[in-house]
């Protein structure tokens, strides 16, 4: 029987590393943040697809470390001197600098020198996350360039299945929402295989079902899906 509890409480989502699930997926990504952050060296970059995960394994890293995190264009008119008063920080999608002006890139390549000469007397660390690798972001400053050339690499992929399902099943059990084993199996083989798109569909179900008072169906993953517009394509 496919049952949902709906309570209409307060929504708190959490990700801690006891609650960060491992595949095949992330599994080395994790291994090398881990074995990075037991050495020396100031730099990481974690690379991976659109919605394949990179700002929860960011997210982990912060709750740990206490770091803050900075959006690429937020660079921009950020006081560097708050900047250097940190020793954790993630910058994310450093990749889009490419889409910035000329002047802008420049500002934030020399700011993100600065901090990374500092993080690198302080011992502190810096974390980045892209789509690219950083020969693709057309760096144009060559000290900062070397830097980032140097950096350790953690590649992520897409999300595989199980790692889906259990993220599923956490977004569900943050909303006090049991949903049926099947019913989470039944999305599997029909969504979209990316986190954005598993946020999306947890949200909208909730508010489906919410919406008409009924538990979550398999009928009802069905018709949330189409009407997202984001079916699995056929492999």
């Amino acid at each position: 029987m496919e049952t949902q509890l709906i309570l209409n409480l307060d929504i708190r989502f959490t990700l801690t590393r006891e609650e960060y699930y491992v595949s095949t997926a992330n599994s080395f990504a994790i291994r090398t943040l881990d074995d990075w952050t037991a050495r020396s060296q100031t730099g990481l970059i974690i690379v991976g697809p659109r919605a394949s995960g990179k700002t929860h394994l960011a997210s982990v890293w912060i709750n740990e470390t206490g770091g803050q995190l900075f959006q690429v264009q937020e660079l921009v008119s950020f006081d560097v001197e708050i900047l250097l008063k940190e020793k954790f920080i993630v910058i994310e999608n450093l990749n889009r600098i490419i889409q910035l002006s000329r002047n802008e890139r420049s500002e934030i390549e020399e700011k993100i020198l600065h901090v990374y000469n500092s993080l690198t007397s302080s011992g502190g660390r810096l974390l980045i996350t892209a789509t690219t690798f950083p020969n693709k972001w057309n760096i144009e400053l060559k000290d900062l360039l070397s830097r980032l050339m140097s950096c350790q690499i953690a590649e992520l992929s897409l999300p595989d299945d199980n790692l889906l399902a259990a993220i599923m099943t956490k977004q569900f059990v943050d909303r006090q929402i049991v949903v049926s084993p099947q019913v989470i199996d039944h999305a599997m083989v029909r969504m979209e295989r990316s986190f954005s798109f598993a946020k999306k569909l947890v949200e909208k179900l909730d508010s489906e079902a919410l919406r008409i008072n009924k538990p979550i169906s398999k009928k009802l993953v069905n018709d949330v899906i189409s009407s997202l517009g984001s079916r699995r394509s056929e492999s």
